[in-house]
């Protein structure tokens, strides 16, 4: 691989740390960065609650949570 760096390098008449860095920089740039789901809708979180703050700590509230109810 310095053998073929070295002559891109030297055709496109740049230093080799020129070139990786130019290249790199293309490529992270055509890079399509998608984001999390929570980064789209990370705005939202928490907006919507039922006033009580402690929800998230408080065990009372977990009481019968995922038991299936007929």
């Amino acid at each position: 691989m310095g053998v073929k760096l070295h002559s891109v390098a030297a055709r496109k008449r740049v230093s080799k740390s020129e070139y990786v860095r130019t290249t790199l920089i293309a490529a992270l740039n055509a890079e399509e960065v998608k984001p999390s789901a929570f980064e789209l809708i990370q705005d939202l979180a928490g907006s919507v609650s039922s006033g009580k703050k402690d929800m998230a700590t408080n065990p009372k509230y977990m009481k019968g949570y995922g038991k299936w109810h007929r």
